[in-house]
C-alpha cells in the first residue's frame, strides 16, 4: 500500500472510530440529561449531612498570587510534576508554548541544530536535559503530529501561549501514559467552558511590535509587528450542562539575524612549521601541527524573515448527567515564514588548493591566495498542524470510572526553495552537467586574527571584493520539501478507586491503539555554467550591512530575480546537472509505525500515604521504504527498498508519597521507559551533498537503529507553605541503554565519477549514558509576612543541575566517554519575580541554559560542537484601566542576548553564531468580569 493511499484508509478508520465512538452514545445521552430533574446533585454540589463528598476535580480560583494555581496543582498531584499556569503565561512576554515551559524546572528549550536555517526562534523542549526527541508532547492527552525533518518532537513554538490554561510537566511515568518519556511528558491543557464556574467569559488583546531589525522579504510584509487573539467561553442548555470555548489567534513579525561562522564539519585548520597544512580536506585528521587553529572560512549569514501565525481552537463539552461527561475539541495552526538568507563567505584553505600559511603567529597569519562565496536562498515555509479529539467519561459508580478517548493529529511541511551562487575564483569547467572546479586566486590574498572569541580576516585588496565582474556564476537551483505526517490514537481507560479521596485497594487497566504515517519528499535540480562570462554584474549589489570581524567588507547580495533572468537568457552556456535525479531520490522516504499497548495498575492509599505499581506492554511495528545507493564497477544505482521492524517492551512503573505532615509531601518513583528514533534514522538512505572542492557530505539512515531503553529513579520532598508558597527539591537518577546519538566522522566516497573525501554523519547506538540531577524550587507568592508593603511582591526561583555521560564509538572501533548527553546543559537558572501595586503588575524574568553538548565527532573530540551558555531577560508591565481594560508593554530578550556553537579542544573557538534581537510588544487587553 502506497503511503498515500494508506494514510488515506488509516484517517477515515479513525475519524469513522472516533465519530462512532461519540455517536453510539448521543441517544444515552439526551435522554438523561432530559431525565434529570432540575436541581438534581451534580459533582461538587452539597450532599446529605454525613455523607462522603467526593470531588471529581480540585478547582482553584484566581487570587491576587499569580503562583496560586500552579502550585495548587502540584500539591493534589501524585507524580512529580511542575507546571505553568494561564496566570503566570499572561505575565510574560512568552507568545508560544516552547516559550513558556522553559520557565519550570529542569526544563529548556533547544534551537534548530540544521546548517542551513537561522537559530532566532526556540523550537523544542529539553526536559531533565534529555532533548525532544526523548519526551511526550499531548494535547489535552492526544498526541501531536509533528513535521520537523531533525526530531520527532512536536514542534510546539507552532502553538500560542493564549490557547493554554495549563502547561503540565510530568516527569515521572506511570503505565497509563506513552512510555517514549525518557525525560518526561508535556501536556497542554486548554481552556474548558466550565473553568469560571460556566459563566460566559470573554478575552481580547491587540498589540504593536517591533524587533531589533525589520526584514523586507514580502511585498508588504515589513513594518510594525502585529499580533491578537480572542477567546470566548459560555455555558448553554439545561441547567447549563453544555458549554463551548472558541479561541483565535494571529501574529505577524519581522526580523534580521546576522550569523558568523566557520564551515559545517572540519571548522579549523592546523598547519606544520613550514606553513604546510597538517590536516587537509581529504583527511580531516587528527594532526595539529604547530597547535594554532585557524579558521578554514569566514561565513557570515544575513537572514531576513516575515513569518505570520495563526490558529484556531474550539471545545464542545457536555455534562450530560452527574456521571456522564464529554467533550468534542479541534484546533488547527498555521506557520507561514518567507525566509531571505544572503550568505557571503571568504575561504583561505577548503577550495584554493596549495596555500600555505605565511607568517604565522598563535594568533594571526597571512595567505597569498583565497576564495569568496556569494548566494541567497529564498523560502516560504508553510507549516500547518491540526487535531480533532473527543472523549467520554463515565462515573459508573462512585468508586468507578470508564474514559474512552480518541484523537487524529495531522502535520504538513511546504517548502519550496529557490537559490543561486556567484564565486570569485579560479575556474575550470570540466563539461555539461558538472559542477565547476575551483582554486584560490591571489586577487583575495588576506590576513586573519583569531586574538578575540569572534575570528577576524581582513584582505590586502578589499576593491577587489567588491568589484562584482569578479564573481562568476556558480549555480543556479531550485528544491521542494514535503513532510506530512500524521497520528491517530483511540484509547479506553477503566478506574477502579482510584480518586484522589479513595482509600483502600483500588486497580486501573487500558488498552492503547495508535496509529503513525510519516514521509519525506525532496525534488532538487540545479544548472551549472559550462563557461565563463556570466558574472554578478547586473544580477547583485554591494549591501551597505559590514559583515561583522570582515575588516569592514559588505555582504556581497545575489539578486534573485535578476539572477534567474540570466539563467533564462544565456540557455547555451548553461546544462542541467548530471546529479538532479539522484538528489531527488536519495532522501526520500515514508515510515510506518503501529503500536499496541495494554496496561494495569494497582494502588492502595490511605490517609498518609500511597502506592502504586503498573505494567505496560509496548508492541510496535515499523515499515520504512528508503532509496538505497549501490556502486558497481563505478556505476551508481538506486533502488527503493523496504525496512521492516518491531519491539516489544514490558515497562514496569511504582511510585510510593508520603504525606508527612499536612504541609510535607515526600515522593519515591521508580519506572522503565523507551525513547523512539527518530524517523528519517530507520530510512536506508545515503544522502550525498557535494561541497565547492570536491568533497561531499553524507548523510546516512540506520534501519538497525534501536530505540533507547531508560531504567528512572526519582526521589521529591515538597513543603508547601502560606501565601500560595513552595519549597522542593527533586532528585533523579536514568541509567539509558541504547543511546542514540549522530556520529560525525571523516571519510572517502566514491562519488560523480571520483573517490572524494567524505564527511559522514550516521545516527547510532551508543553502548549506554546514564544522566543525574537535582531540582530546587522556591515559589513565594507574597512578602505580604515582613511587611504589608510587601504584599503584593512575590517571585518563584528554581535551579537545576545535570550531570550526564555518553559513551560514544570512536571512529577506530574504540569507545570514548562524553561528559553529557546531546542538548544537555550542565545548568539551567529561573527567576521571576512580581509585583502588584493596586492597578500596576509588573513581571520580570530571568532564564540562564548552561553550556550542552550539539555534535560528537567520532575521530576527534576537539571537533565536538556545544552550544555556548545563553542567558535571557524578559519583562512585562500591565496597568488596569478599569471596566475589563488593560492596557501592556512588554519586551522580550532584553540583553539582545545571541545563539552560539562552539568547538575546539577547549571548548573556546567559534563554531557559529546567531543574532536573536530584543521584541518589544505594547498593547490593549480587554476582558470584561461579567458579561
Amino acid at each position: 500500500m502506497s503511503y498515500r493511499s494508506g494514510s488515506q484508509h488509516y484517517r477515515r478508520l479513525s475519524l469513522t472510530l472516533m465519530s462512532l465512538a461519540i455517536l453510539s452514545v448521543l441517544p444515552l445521552l439526551a435522554q438523561a440529561a432530559d431525565e434529570t430533574p432540575v436541581g438534581e446533585a451534580t459533582p461538587g454540589s452539597a450532599t446529605q449531612e454525613g455523607s462522603v463528598k467526593r470531588l471529581d476535580s480540585v478547582v482553584v480560583t484566581r487570587k491576587r498570587s499569580q503562583t496560586s494555581a500552579a502550585v495548587a496543582g502540584k500539591q493534589v498531584e501524585d507524580r512529580v510534576m511542575d507546571s505553568v499556569t494561564r496566570e503566570q503565561v499572561e505575565r510574560l512576554p512568552d507568545s508560544t508554548v516552547t516559550d513558556v515551559v522553559r520557565r519550570v524546572a529542569g526544563v529548556s528549550v533547544t534551537f534548530n541544530p540544521d546548517n542551513v536555517n537561522g537559530r532566532d526562534k526556540a523550537q523544542f523542549i529539553a526536559i531533565r536535559g534529555l532533548d525532544g526527541s526523548y519526551n511526550n508532547v499531548t494535547i489535552n492527552g492526544a498526541p501531536m503530529a509533528s513535521v520537523d525533518q531533525t526530531t520527532r518532537s512536536a514542534r510546539t513554538n507552532m502553538l500560542p501561549a493564549s490557547m493554554v490554561k495549563e502547561v503540565q510537566v510530568f516527569k515521572t511515568w506511570t503505565p497509563d501514559m506513552d512510555p517514549n518519556a525518557v525525560g518526561g511528558s508535556v501536556n497542554i491543557v486548554s481552556r474548558s467552558a466550565f473553568d469560571n464556574g460556566g459563566k460566559p467569559t470573554f478575552s481580547a488583546t491587540g498589540a504593536v511590535g517591533h524587533a531589533a531589525g525589520t526584514g523586507k522579504v514580502a511585498s508588504g510584509a515589513e513594518g510594525l509587528a502585529k499580533k491578537s487573539d480572542v477567546t470566548f467561553s459560555n455555558t448553554f442548555g439545561p441547567d447549563q450542562r453544555f458549554g463551548y470555548v472558541i479561541s483565535a489567534n494571529f501574529e505577524k513579525e519581522n526580523t534580521v539575524s546576522i550569523g558568523h561562522m566557520t564551515t559545517d564539519n572540519i571548522f579549523y585548520n592546523y598547519y606544520n612549521a613550514n606553513g604546510s597544512i597538517a590536516n587537509p580536506a581529504s583527511s580531516g585528521g587528527p594532526n595539529t601541527g604547530n597547535g594554532f587553529p585557524v579558521p578554514q572560512q569566514f561565513k557570515y549569514w544575513q537572514h531576513l524573515k516575515n513569518s505570520e501565525t495563526s490558529g484556531f481552537n474550539a471545545k464542545l463539552e457536555g455534562r450530560f448527567t452527574p456521571d456522564l461527561n464529554g467533550f468534542v475539541g479541534f484546533g488547527y495552526n498555521s506557520d507561514s515564514t518567507h525566509i531571505l538568507r544572503n550568505e557571503t563567505f571568504i575561504d583561505d584553505s577548503r577550495s584554493t588548493g596549495n596555500n600555505p600559511v605565511q607568517n604565522q603567529t598563535p594568533t594571526s597569519g597571512q595567505f597569498a591566495l583565497g576564495e569568496a562565496e556569494a548566494g541567497y536562498a529564498a523560502s516560504t515555509i508553510k507549516r500547518t498542524t491540526s487535531v480533532l479529539q473527543g472523549g467520554l467519561d463515565w462515573k459508573l459508580d462512585d468508586s468507578q470510572v470508564l474514559s474512552l478517548r480518541s484523537s487524529f493529529s495531522q502535520a504538513k511541511h511546504r517548502e519550496p526553495r529557490e537559490l543561486a551562487k556567484y564565486i570569485f575564483a579560479n575556474f575550470a569547467y570540466p563539461g555539461a552537467g558538472s559542477a565547476p572546479v575551483l582554486s584560490g586566486t591571489n586577487a583575495l590574498g588576506m590576513s586573519y586574527n583569531t586574538s578575540g572569541f569572534e575570528p577576524s580576516v581582513a584582505l590586502n585588496n578589499p576593491s577587489n571584493f567588491t568589484n562584482l565582474n569578479n564573481w562568476q556564476a556558480y549555480y543556479w537551483r531550485k528544491e521542494m520539501v514535503k513532510i506530512d505526517d500524521q497520528v491517530g490514537d483511540v484509547k479506553l481507560d477503566y478506574r477502579w478507586n482510584m480518586d484522589q479521596d479513595a482509600r483502600g485497594l483500588g486497580a486501573g487497566v487500558g488498552v492503547d491503539y495508535r496509529r503513525l504515517e510519516h514521509s519525506y519528499d525532496y525534488v532538487n535540480n540545479q544548472y551549472y555554467p559550462t563557461s565563463g562570462g556570466l558574472t554578478l554584474a547586473g544580477n547583485g549589489s554591494v549591501s551597505s550591512t559590514i559583515m561583522p570581524y570582515s575588516g569592514g567588507l559588505p555582504f556581497i547580495l545575489v539578486n534573485g530575480g535578476q539572477a534567474w533572468q540570466q539563467f533564462a537568457a544565456n540557455q547555451g552556456q548553461i546544462a542541467a546537472s548530471s546529479g538532479n535525479s539522484v538528489n531527488s531520490l536519495q532522501s526520500n522516504y515514508s515510515h510506518s509505525e503501529q503500536t499496541a499497548a495494554l496496561y494495569a495498575m494497582a494502588s492502595y492509599r490511605t490517609d498518609q500515604w500511597s502506592g502504586l505499581f503498573g505494567l505496560r506492554q509496548d508492541n510496535t511495528n515499523h515499515s520504512t521504504t528508503g532509496n538505497v545507493r549501490n556502486v558497481s564497477n563505478g556505476a551508481t544505482t538506486w533502488a527503493s527498498q523496504t525496512k521492516d521492524s518491531s519491539y516489544r517492551y514490558l515497562l514496569p512503573a511504582a511510585s510510593l508519597i508520603f504525606s508527612a505532615t499536612d504541609d510535607v509531601k515526600l515522593k519515591l518513583a521508580a519506572s522503565k521507559t523507551i525513547g523512539r528514533p527518530n524517523f528519517d534514522a530507520y530510512a536506508p538512505n545515503t544522502t550525498i551533498n557535494q561541497n565547492t572542492d570536491g568533497s561531499v557530505t553524507v548523510t546516512q539512515g540506520n534501519p538497525d537503529i534501536k530505540p533507547r531503553e531508560s531504567t528512572n529513579l526519582d526521589a521529591s520532598a515538597e513543603w508547601y507553605l502560606p501565601r500560595s508558597s513552595l519549597l522542593s527539591v527533586a532528585l533523579f537518577n536514568k541509567k539509558i541503554k541504547n543511546e542514540i546519538y549522530t556520529l560525525s566522522s571523516q571519510g572517502s566516497l566514491f562519488y560523480n565519477g571520483a573517490t572524494r573525501a567524505a564527511s559522514i554523519s550516521q545516527p547510532v547506538n551508543a553502548s549506554s549514558s546514564r544522566i543525574n540531577g537535582v531540582e530546587l524550587s522556591y515559589v513565594q507568592g507574597s512578602l505580604g509576612w515582613i511587611s504589608p508593603a510587601l504584599q503584593g511582591l512575590g517571585f518563584s526561583a528554581n535551579l537545576s543541575f545535570f550531570d550526564g555521560r555518553l559513551n560514544a564509538a570512536a571512529s577506530n572501533g574504540g569507545t570514548r566517554t562524553i561528559q553529557n548527553l546531546v542538548n544537555q546543559p550542565d545548568q539551567i537558572r529561573n527567576l521571576t519575580v512580581f509585583y502588584n501595586y493596586q492597578k500596576l503588575d509588573v513581571s520580570a524574568a530571568y532564564n540562564w541554559t548552561g553550556r550542552s553538548l550539539r555534535l560528537v565527532d567520532s575521530s576527534l573530540a576537539s571537533r565536538d560542537v556545544y552550544w555556548q551558555a545563553r542567558k535571557q531577560i524578559d519583562l512585562q508591565a500591565r496597568y488596569d484601566l478599569g471596566q475589563g481594560w488593560r492596557a501592556f508593554a512588554e519586551v522580550a530578550n532584553l540583553t539582545n542576548s545571541p545563539v552560539t556553537s562552539v568547538t575546539g579542544p577547549n571548548k573556546d573557538l567559534l563554531k557559529d553564531t546567531f543574532s536573536m534581537g530584543r521584541m518589544i510588544w505594547v498593547g490593549l487587553n480587554y476582558s470584561p468580569k461579567d458579561l
